[in-house]
């Protein structure tokens, strides 16, 4: 019987020891796990990790406490991109955010079940990333910092501070999917306004310093950029570029005036990635992806940099002044 009952009590002192432990581990299990992935640093692929933070603890996600979240940094490198994706999906990651296109697209190659949240991708549909903007359909879903009438919007802002302008290049990458019927919008709306517009491919160096060439051979007066994460890798090469042939240039985002660049019209990017919280904040609570539409940008930035327009020698129309969102002096 002593047996017997020394037995009972050492099973009961065991569960007593290893039920809070149970309990412990089932607790950390039960908090998500999310990565944060991007391939570049600058630009739409880039990170605006304090944005997406700062509304994740808006809805109540701490990291370290009510979720775990991973940042994981690519570095340009197409591959690397591809075995962080490999390795999240080893890992049964919970939800993955995908910065932009290529980072959502080796996401979705990797997985057909994990949650993948895109912050600024282009045209989510042209891009293969779902079935149609409304019904996703799949395991991704997001916003797109894409609307055609920023495009054409463009060349109005560029036609309205350099009215002389009759010629100008758009340089853009054909890789990324949407592009394309970007730049046709943009040569149209350009077509109206009394501009013949260039087009430009740049995949990589040597496209680039030929598209530069092309400018200053072919009499263009002006140029526009078409947002791509390759192409935000040769900023300040565009920006001194435009300084050197005292040519008015258009960019996509602000980034580039920051640097020196002229004027910007598009999303602001940090903005975008707070709504692609709200995306993390439905699925962690039962939404899925196939049945959230993608959202295109509700906020636009017209930014101008003063000391870029007096080192081109223009004047900024106080029309235009008036309009923008910022004014760097």
């Amino acid at each position: 019987m002593g047996r017997v009952l020394a037995k009972l009590t050492s099973a009961m002192l065991a569960a007593f020891l290893v039920a809070p432990l149970a309990a412990s581990a089932q607790e950390m299990k039960q908090v998500p796990r999310i990565a944060y992935v991007y391939l570049y640093r600058l630009g739409p692929s880039g990170p605006f990790a304090s944005a997406f933070d700062e509304r994740l603890r808006e809805l109540g996600w701490v990291d370290g406490k009510t979720i775990h979240i991973a940042y994981k940094d690519a570095q340009g490198d197409g591959e690397k991109l591809a075995a962080i994706m490999q390795e999240l999906v080893d890992s049964k990651i919970d939800l993955i955010v995908a910065t932009c296109t290529p980072e959502a697209r080796a996401a979705k190659k990797a997985t057909s079940t994990i949650p993948v949240v895109v912050a600024a991708t282009g045209d989510p549909v042209k891009s293969g990333l779902v079935a149609s903007w409304a019904r996703p359909g799949g395991n991704v879903t997001g916003v797109s910092a894409s609307l055609l009438d920023l495009s054409a919007k463009r060349m109005e802002v560029l036609k309205e501070v350099a009215p002389r302008v009759s010629r100008a290049t758009v340089l853009w990458n054909p890789i990324r999917g949407d592009n394309a019927i970007e730049v046709q919008v943009m040569q149209d709306a350009a077509s109206k306004l009394g501009v013949q517009l260039q087009s430009q491919q740049v995949r990589d160096r040597e496209e680039m310093e030929v598209a530069l060439d092309a400018i200053t051979k072919d009499g263009s007066q002006a140029f526009a950029v078409e947002g791509d994460p390759y192409v935000y890798t040769y900023a300040s090469h565009l920006i001194d570029f435009a300084d050197r042939r005292r040519l008015p240039a258009i960019y996509d985002n602000r980034f580039f005036v920051d640097a020196g660049g002229l004027i910007s019209y598009g999303p602001n990017l940090p903005e975008l990635h707070r709504r692609a919280a709200d995306y993390v904040d439905k699925i962690l609570k039962g939404a899925k992806p196939a049945d959230l539409p993608f959202e295109q940008p509700s906020r636009f930035e017209l930014v101008i940099n003063l000391k870029a327009a007096k080192a081109l020698g223009m004047a900024i129309p106080r029309s235009v002044l008036l309009r923008a969102d910022e004014v760097i002096r």
